[in-house]
């Protein structure tokens, strides 16, 4: 898909990524914005850049992250005023994340949640980031490389992750499945986009 038969319509869609990291989020991500020639915006992006100031000291780790979350949304804002549909890549980890989204005036939010089904191939994906990390070869040092450093950021949410999404729209789709690339989690993203503003959303 490419040009404007790729474009849903002129309203502007805010296509949110939802889902614990390494579980193909950010590959997804990449091939909706491409589906639909729009920008990217990617937390990890942003947060890459904090690592000067938290090698320096002075703030909080948690706030480093509440700031690359204030960025990613200011960015996204900025996207919908022009009247460009976005793509958002974030763990949308807390309901708070999911409602600043839902705040920008005259957007369609839209949650893709990637819901990896096979939980050894998932492993097997942020363990390998993971390696790459530490080897030095790779940004995201600030996530999990290992399953159990996963399995504690999970621990640590507390379940605040499975929250209501109200009347937002939101389609699930397994990422660890492989025998549908990326493009084709892609082409029904675009579809669904579609049906839902065929609805009169």
């Amino acid at each position: 898909m490419a040009g404007e038969e790729a474009k849903p319509a002129a309203m502007a869609v805010v296509v949110a990524m939802k889902g614990h990291p390494g579980s193909g989020k950010s590959t997804v991500a990449r091939a909706i914005a491409a589906a639909l020639c729009c920008p990217l915006l990617d937390k990890d992006d942003v947060r890459d850049c904090t690592l000067p100031l938290e090698r320096a000291g002075g703030l909080a780790v948690g706030m480093l992250n509440e700031i690359s979350y204030a960025v990613l949304w200011r960015m996204a804002e900025r996207q919908v005023q022009l009247g460009l549909s976005v793509v958002v890549d974030s763990p949308l980890s807390r309901r708070a994340h999911l409602e600043a989204l839902i705040r920008l005036p005259a957007a369609l939010v839209i949650v893709v949640e990637c819901r990896p089904g096979n939980e050894e191939e998932w492993r097997r994906r942020l363990e390998e980031r993971g390696a790459a990390v530490a080897e030095g070869s790779g940004d995201g040092w600030h996530k999990p490389k290992t399953w159990a450093e996963l399995e504690r950021l999970r621990d640590g949410y507390q379940g605040c992750t499975e929250y209501e999404f109200g009347d937002v729209p939101r389609i699930v789709v397994d990422t660890t499945d492989l025998t549908v690339d990326s493009e084709a989690i892609a082409v029904r993203v675009v579809q669904f986009i579609r049906s839902v503003l065929a609805c009169g959303h």
